[in-house]
């Protein structure tokens, strides 16, 4: 994977708490994220989060896929 997930914050700054994953996507896309970050949230899980830490554990524990 080329794209650090810890990087992914960034793109989704300013949303407001819980948010669904459909914010996360056109928050993300409205501030020029890479398309490997919009295809990682798109397939998370989870239809909500909670909190950052809750986001950004779910896109930290997506396996590296070019290993």
């Amino acid at each position: 994977m080329g794209f650090d997930p810890d990087d992914a914050q960034r793109y989704v700054d300013g949303v407001d708490y819980p948010v669904s994953k459909e914010t996360m996507l056109s928050t993300a896309q409205e501030n020029g994220a890479p398309d490997e970050l919009v295809e990682l949230i798109a397939g998370l899980p989870l239809g909500e989060f909670s909190g950052s830490e809750e986001f950004m554990n779910h896109l930290r524990a997506i396996p590296n896929r070019d290993n």
